[in-house]
């Protein structure tokens, strides 16, 4: 199968766009080259490559994979190029992300989930766990740490995710010895919705999803809304898909770009199984629900301290001109006192 010159054409442009967000130089992503200017510059080229690489991958005949002694996940390719988890809800995608979660720290990679539902709190291997309020300050944890993020709201959780984003981002870019840290997004939709990138309000969860790896943060996105997800942001995250059942239409149409005619397997798919799509093969998983019994360690919030308020002692010429202000009100009270006899 050949693509055809309106999907070459296609692909050339959104990888022309894709490399002017990678290039941090956004306001070119508004211009439309025409197609010789995409030639000249390589981009038709590289996109019949990756179309026929695309449509070889999708031809190819996917096996069913049991859990677990064969789930697997190539964490090298994951803390590089991150991941992503689609499907409904009680599909089993935290379940998914628990999975990869313990095979990361087993790498000794720091791993942090911001988690809405508190199923992390009780069914993960990690040890310990923060209760996230409004006024919370989120430090850079050096253990696996979960932040508890259910008192929140969304726009309060996605103002303690930009924090957080800045302060790890900064940390690992002055780091000497940086450690690798895994973050994982339950319902990342709050955070990478369409045109997020543009998003002044979250440049830098933003800027960590897309190019975290270069001071080794790697992301882990799980969403029950793949359409409504960030399409930039998506591309970022393809290197290793798990996508669970749906079959919302607007979620169907958006996967068939990825997935081409195997999309029609999705709605099929039962509680626990997923289409695994790596780069180079496509196969069908069944996993089941994650279970640990580790006990979880509540670690404390760190509260801003306000600082006193200062009092500004009174000089010299505010004591005087206070005490001629009281002269001034006796001399007024003695005249009225005289008057009145």
């Amino acid at each position: 199968m050949t693509p055809t010159k309106e999907q070459i054409e296609r692909k050339a442009r959104e990888l022309y766009v894709e490399h002017c967000y990678r290039t941090n130089t956004p306001q070119l992503a508004d211009i439309t080259p025409e197609l010789s200017e995409l030639k000249e510059s390589g981009f038709v080229s590289l996109a019949i490559s990756e179309l026929m690489t695309s449509m070889e991958r999708k031809n190819e005949q996917w096996l069913n994979v049991d859990f677990p002694e064969n789930f697997s996940v190539d964490l090298s390719l994951l803390f590089d190029s991150g991941g992503l988890i689609l499907g409904s809800k009680h599909t089993g995608k935290s379940d998914v992300a628990m999975l990869i979660c313990d095979k990361a720290m087993q790498k000794n990679a720091i791993v942090v989930v911001f988690d809405p539902s508190l199923d992390w709190i009780a069914r993960s291997s990690i040890k310990q766990y923060l209760k996230v309020e409004p006024y919370t300050v989120l430090d850079v944890p050096s253990k696996s740490t979960i932040f508890d993020i259910s008192l929140l709201s969304p726009t309060q959780q996605q103002t303690t995710v930009e924090r957080f984003s800045k302060s790890l981002f900064e940390s690992q870019a002055q780091a000497q010895d940086r450690k690798q840290y895994l973050v994982i997004f339950e319902e990342a939709h709050t955070y990478f919705f369409q045109n997020a990138m543009r998003s002044k309000s979250l440049m830098n969860a933003v800027k960590l999803a897309s190019v975290g790896r270069n001071v080794k943060i790697a992301t882990l996105l799980l969403s029950q809304f793949s359409s409504v997800l960030d399409k930039y942001l998506i591309k970022h995250n393809t290197s290793q898909i798990w996508l669970g059942y749906t079959r919302e239409p607007n979620d169907i149409r958006y996967l068939r770009q990825i997935l081409g005619e195997h999309v029609s397997e999705l709605p099929k798919l039962n509680d626990g199984e997923f289409l695994y799509l790596t780069r180079d093969n496509l196969q069908k998983i069944n996993i089941q629900p994650f279970e640990n019994t580790i006990p979880k360690e509540q670690i404390l919030p760190k509260i801003p301290q306000l600082e006193p308020l200062k009092t500004t002692p009174q000089t010299d010429n505010t004591h005087a001109i206070s005490s001629l202000i009281v002269a001034f009100l006796w001399f007024i009270a003695i005249l009225y006192a005289i008057s009145a006899r």
